[in-house]
């Protein structure tokens, strides 16, 4: 007669990883918590906060746009941030939800992507042949050079000059806005794993601390911070070459359209 080996009350519990829980909470935010709309609406205020920091800055007396489009940036980071952590305050019930202290989950499981691989392949480009000729070259160079010129001292150039401009500026915002969007996913997860470590939650994930909510949303968005205070420095600092006395962009284009 065989011997039965009594079974254990309560299932084994496997410690868990970090990356596994974050796969969780994201595959849970992304059935109900629709966050990249969530996202979409916090960047948009972070948009306006950044407009009326350039406004508020201006009529404080920093009229230098080289000065004032970095700072006016900076501040609407500080609004995105906060705001980051008002939607982790509000979301505390999730991650609070995302813990099940007597679940046999299996630790080890890969963590999701961060978004989709934006690094494409450079293309390579068709040169001249070996019948091309500098001169030829140069000749043409400077012959589009006037061109340019011309067209720009045209009073009707002016107008499509300034369109390209506002549209190189929300094409700039876009890209900027788009990434974080697009990954806010990830980020929101791992925010709530993270507060959820901090308070104590896991008690299965040994060795595990938390990382802090902000520097998290920095890791996620620093280049898209990067790109877009060096976008805005180096639009200042053309406006002002153009228009060493004028505090908007508006002031640039009355300078050009009075030239």
């Amino acid at each position: 007669m065989k011997r039965r080996v009594p079974r254990p009350s309560h299932p084994l519990l496997l410690p868990l990883t970090r990356g596994s829980e974050i796969a969780r909470a994201r595959q849970q935010l992304q059935r109900g918590g629709w966050p990249r709309l969530q996202m979409a609406a916090i960047v948009l205020v972070t948009g306006v906060a950044g407009l009326l920091a350039s406004h508020l800055l201006r009529v404080g007396g920093i009229d230098t746009m080289l000065l004032r489009y970095p700072l006016a940036v900076l501040l609407a980071y500080a609004i995105f941030l906060l705001l980051m952590w008002a939607w982790l305050r509000w979301r505390g019930d999730v991650a609070a939800d995302a813990v099940l202290p007597d679940a046999g989950g299996a630790g080890g499981s890969a963590a999701p992507g961060a978004g989709p691989d934006w690094f494409g392949s450079g293309g390579r480009s068709g040169g001249g042949g070996a019948s091309a000729s500098w001169g030829e070259g140069s000749t043409s160079s400077s012959a589009s050079d006037g061109a340019m010129l011309d067209f720009a001292d045209d009073e009707a150039g002016l107008p499509i000059l300034a369109l390209l401009g506002v549209v190189a500026v929300v094409a700039a915002a876009v890209v900027a806005a788009s990434w974080v969007v697009w990954t806010a996913p990830v980020l929101m997860a791992e925010l709530l794993v993270d507060a959820a470590i901090a308070g104590g939650l896991y008690r299965r994930m040994q060795g595990m601390q938390a990382q802090g909510w902000w520097r998290l949303c920095l890791a996620h968005t620093v280049w898209p911070l990067l790109g877009v205070l060096l976008f805005f420095a180096a639009l200042g600092w053309i406006a002002q070459e153009i228009a060493p006395h004028a505090t908007t962009l508006m002031d640039v284009l009355q300078t050009l359209r009075d030239t």
